[in-house]
């Protein structure tokens, strides 16, 4: 009889583990394994600082979804959710490589967690300006992306040329956040008159902008520098927005960068060694953190002495050209 008893504790004790990883794993599928990103792609570049990222079919008991950049925690509207689809528009990226963790929380506790490799291509960055050979470019708006996205949201862009008001773009409700944090906003972009630069006849590539955007640019911008003798790489190549945020920016002219970080981007030398000639103390030229001796109230930045754009003086020397000396042009600020 304890032998009979013994066995019986033992089946009973099998039945116990079983039922408990039978149980666990239901469980287990309830909370897990539906929670899909639908956009971005993986493994895929693009060349804006901003991105959409659309999840479907998640765990009804999910109550908070979080999305970070590189370990970033990005700011979302809470739930709770109440669809199987949401759309986060205006996750920020960095130059480069972007790690994109979408993490699906019920009480605190991670239900799911799903990863996506975006890349962020720039010309300003010399880590970002080419993306892996096995990452592919990303447009969202294309025949594919948008039927899915036509049942919640109004992609007649006809409407994205002239809107009688912002909110009636069908730009604005994903793309509001591009020009709610700025200080200053592109005319365009200020009244969503999007179509002013973005194609909305193409069907493979919806929405792109003319490559290259100086043609675009020129329609309201005069282009001073057609006649210089020389221009500025980005300005030769009709590549304003290399330099330029065509929608908005918080430094004047819509600079993506302070002129001191933005210049030195490109041009690496001036950073390792003297600018222009070595003074008394052993160093080059300032370039900035010192005033313009002719206007008080700005600093001394790369453009008081260069223009960006072209000039006739192969150093693009502000109003100067190779027929006067280039010593004369130091004089403008150092009489003595």
């Amino acid at each position: 009889m304890p032998q009979e008893g013994n066995g019986m504790k033992n089946i009973l004790f099998v039945f116990a583990v079983c039922a408990i990883l039978i149980f666990s794993s239901l469980g287990k599928a309830t909370f897990a394994g539906s929670l899909r990103i639908v956009v971005p792609p993986d493994n895929t570049y693009v060349e804006s600082d901003l991105i959409s990222v659309v999840l479907k079919d998640w765990p009804t008991m999910v109550d908070e979804i979080t999305i970070s950049v590189n370990g970033k925690k990005q700011a979302l509207p809470a739930g709770p959710f109440n669809r199987y689809v949401a759309c986060y528009g205006g996750i920020y990226l960095s130059y480069g490589r972007n790690k994109i963790t979408v993490t699906a929380l019920k009480k605190g506790k991670v239900i799911e967690e799903l990863t996506r490799q975006v890349f962020y291509r720039s010309d300003l960055s010399a880590n970002a300006a080419g993306a892996p050979a096995s990452f592919k470019q990303y447009f969202f708006h294309t025949p594919g992306n948008e039927g899915g996205c036509s049942q919640c949201h109004n992609l007649d862009f006809r409407k994205a040329g002239e809107p009688e008001a912002p909110d009636q773009s069908p730009c604005y409700k994903c793309h509001k956040k591009i020009m709610s944090e700025y200080k200053f906003a592109h005319g365009p972009s200020a009244v969503w008159s999007c179509l002013l630069c973005h194609d909305g006849k193409s069907r493979e590539r919806k929405l792109a902008a003319a490559a290259p955007i100086d043609g675009k640019c020129f329609n309201c911008h005069e282009n001073a520098w057609e006649k210089k003798k020389y221009r500025h790489g980005p300005t030769a190549a009709g590549a304003c927005t290399i330099c330029h945020n065509p929608h908005g920016a918080n430094r004047p002219n819509f600079l993506r960068m302070a002129p001191q970080d933005l210049c030195p981007s490109c041009h690496e030398e001036i950073l390792s060694q003297p600018h222009v000639v070595m003074g008394f103390s052993g160093k080059g030229h300032p370039l900035y953190l010192s005033p313009n001796p002719l206007n008080r109230n700005r600093d001394l930045t790369c453009v008081s002495c260069h223009n960006p754009h072209g000039e006739d003086s192969d150093v693009f020397l502000n109003g100067y050209d190779e027929s006067k000396s280039q010593k004369r042009f130091c004089t403008t600020c150092h009489r003595s």
